[in-house]
């Protein structure tokens, strides 16, 4: 502080001693400003954060910013080598919570001045980066907008725990999403198969928001569901819109437009800033026994707008949920008690599709199958003995190879206001619109949410003790530098965003699986049985009160 004061003083003579000028005066205005925000952020970290050891983030952090120094530095990228972090905490006990401050920095050292990076923080009691065995917990990040990120763990485990932080996507990659890449909108596209008695043909297809072409074809127009967004197909040269018989991914072309769209700015998703490891911190901090608090406080599962900062930690292959009771339903009977005259419902994508066939193994057999086949896209099937009914309903806009016609998926919408008044009362909804929607506009993206949340709320009128979940968003893998960009994490996170604001407040309960899956190990996009395992555990101790 005396140096602190010290500069001031010496501000202070130069400013009346020498400056006479308008211009002079601006320089020292902003000499005391800077002062300023050096004392705020002394004492801030001198006394420690307000809220470091509280569960609940109840008191946010007031960012300390320079906006003279904002406006005046060019962005720089953030490097994983030379970024660090430190805890903040004297010492830690099993059931405390961890706090790490991370200090983004460029490759020349200085610190980052903005907020933006994506960060995945690990801790486990194996050194490896990615151990499946052992406790593994990840952190809830805190951006300070100001180049400064809180990380907060739960201590789950006594003894040593291994530090990992790792730089998902630098504020620059994500500034790029968010401006260059989330506002074009043809960045997926697909195959239509036109055909007749005279002939075939093949156009491309996407998604457009507010055009009209005589060029093109509306394939897909859905109001209720899509809002503004159609999908169109351009025009076949001799057969009719009326002749399409098929829709199926174009890899390649969504290779090539976002290859254009990086152009120069390929650097920001390369090895040197995707998942590198930050090493300038401590290693490893020890967790001593003692204020352990038992799971079994906690609460009932049910919908709550305000979480605990951590969902929970691993134990092996045993995940031990912070934010409400879960028990085990390894018995059949138990299962089939629960769930006996209901119809479980769930529509989304292969995120739930696992969850579909977890559940009909945990029931044991015999299932009949009802329709006309069972298909990766539509499945229906009905358990006798305890008059118990599934069905999964893949959504529309499927990005895949394999060819679909339009009336193989069902958009969630429809299947909500068609549900019949006196027989709602039996089902249990699962939702889960968001793995194939990352190279959709977030303008789309968010009106298809509001929608289908309207669409939610007037279901709810109708049917208010439905269970409704949406499985919530998670990392996945990368084979390639532009998967990571049209499939980013960042983006993953950013329409789960989208999804529980957009949810807030209806009942509906958003199961976030982030933490879960990212403490678990190696991100998949289908995550290994353990997790789908300890996913349903948690969906039957919400449904099944």
């Amino acid at each position: 502080m005396a140096a602190t004061a010290a500069v001031t003083r010496q501000a202070t003579t130069w400013g009346n001693s020498r400056c006479r000028s308008v211009r002079c005066t601006s320089i020292l205005a902003q000499m005391l400003l800077f002062v300023v925000v050096i004392s705020s952020a002394l004492l801030v970290f001198h006394k420690g954060f307000p809220y470091q050891n509280e569960p609940f983030l109840s008191k946010p952090i007031q960012p300390i910013i320079n906006l003279n120094r904002v406006l005046k530095q060019n962005l720089r990228v953030t490097s994983a080598l030379h970024s660090t972090y430190s805890l903040t905490n004297r010492e830690l006990h099993v059931g405390d919570t961890a706090h790490f401050i991370i200090q983004a920095k460029d490759a020349e050292g200085r610190n980052q001045v903005t907020g933006g990076d994506f960060w995945f923080p690990v801790l486990t009691t194996d050194v490896g980066a990615y151990p499946a065995k052992g406790g593994r917990t990840a952190g809830k990040v805190v951006d300070h907008k100001n180049g400064s990120y809180s990380v907060f763990f739960y201590a789950g485990w006594e003894g040593t725990a291994y530090v990992h932080v790792k730089l998902a996507a630098s504020s620059k990659a994500t500034k790029w999403l968010q401006q260059k890449y989330w506002p074009h909108e043809k960045r997926v596209f697909w195959e239509g198969e036109f055909s007749s008695n005279i002939a075939s043909e093949r156009t491309l297809c996407y998604l457009l928001r507010n055009v009209t072409s005589p060029n093109l074809c509306r394939i897909d127009y859905n109001p209720t569901a899509m809002g503004l967004t159609v999908f169109y197909c351009e025009k076949p040269r001799i057969l009719s819109c009326n002749d399409i018989q098929a829709v199926y991914l174009n890899p390649k072309l969504i290779d090539e437009r976002t290859t254009q769209l990086l152009s120069d700015d390929k650097e920001l998703f390369d090895n040197k800033h995707f998942l590198a490891v930050v090493t300038h911190g401590p290693a490893s901090v020890a967790i001593s026994e003692t204020n352990f608090v038992n799971q079994s406080k906690a609460p009932i599962c049910k919908p709550a707008d305000q979480r605990l900062v951590n969902d929970g930690f691993w134990l092996n292959d045993n995940w031990h949920n912070l934010q409400c009771k879960v028990r085990r339903w390894d018995d059949v009977r138990a299962v089939k008690n629960c769930l006996r005259h209901k119809h479980v419902f769930i529509h989304g994508d292969s995120n739930v599709r696992i969850w579909y066939s977890v559940l009909m193994k945990k029931m044991g057999l015999p299932w009949e199958h009802l329709g006309k086949g069972t298909t990766a896209f539509i499945m229906h099937d009905y358990l006798k003995t305890d008059d118990i009914e599934m069905s999964f309903y893949f959504h529309p806009r499927v990005v895949t190879k394999r060819k679909l016609t339009l009336k193989t998926t069902r958009y969630e919408v429809d299947v909500l206001d068609n549900i019949p008044s006196v027989s709602c009362g039996k089902y249990i909804i699962v939702l889960c619109p968001w793995g194939h929607f990352t190279q959709w506009t977030t303008e789309s993206y968010a009106e298809r949410t509001q929608l289908l949340k309207e669409a939610v709320v007037r279901f709810r009128e109708r049917c208010p003790d439905v269970p409704i979940v949406i499985k919530g968003v998670h990392p996945r893998e990368h084979g390639s530098l532009l998967g990571r960009v049209y499939a980013s994490d960042y983006t993953i996170w950013k329409l789960g965003v989208i999804l529980r604001n957009t949810f807030r407040g209806t009942g509906v309960f958003y199961y976030d699986v982030w933490q879960m899956n990212l403490a678990y190990g190696t991100q998949n996009i289908h995550m290994p049985l353990p997790v789908i395992n300890e996913e349903i555990n948690w969906f039957l101790s919400y449904v099944c009160k």
